[in-house]
């Protein structure tokens, strides 16, 4: 079997396998950049000039086929175990869509804590009134006051 041979059987398989990932993906991913050849490699020019070919013509799949094979092939015999992770500048903030919600528990008691919860309240200003209500009630003054609310990661690109 000969290299051209060996290169379209390792695209069957490539393609046999892709058909079956398609097939039980349950979403789509972003794909990441396509494989830079290593300057002086054969292996590398082989595989970039099948892709560019591949490109040149518009047969999407066989563009893909020689990326899948030439980063497969890079990993291989290139790979010094190094990996390169890009910074994305990114903001976390508070979600517009979700409101915040307030609560109070009561820690107050001799030897254990009282308990008692405000629940979640919209509101500061609710969980101030539960709080006097219980004060009023048992004569507990110590609280946990607790506030929570929902966050959104924005990437500033």
């Amino acid at each position: 079997m000969d290299r051209e041979e060996r290169l379209s059987a390792a695209v069957r398989a490539v393609n046999d396998r892709s058909v079956t990932d398609t097939l039980m993906a349950r979403t789509l991913v972003a794909l990441p950049p396509p494989p830079v050849p290593v300057a002086g490699c054969a292996a590398c020019a082989e595989l970039a000039v099948l892709r560019a070919h591949a490109r040149a013509v518009g047969d999407g799949s066989a563009e893909t086929d020689a990326d899948v094979l030439l980063a497969r092939h890079q990993r291989r015999e290139h790979d010094d175990g190094c990996r390169v992770f890009r910074y994305v500048p990114f903001s976390i903030v508070q979600d517009p869509s979700a409101l915040p919600e307030y609560q109070a528990y009561c820690v107050s008691g001799e030897d254990a804590d009282c308990g008692a919860t405000s629940g979640p309240c919209p509101a500061p200003t609710d969980v101030e009134e539960w709080q006097r209500g219980h004060t009023r009630e048992t004569r507990h003054t110590r609280y946990r006051r607790c506030f929570a609310d929902y966050a959104v990661l924005e990437c500033r690109v």
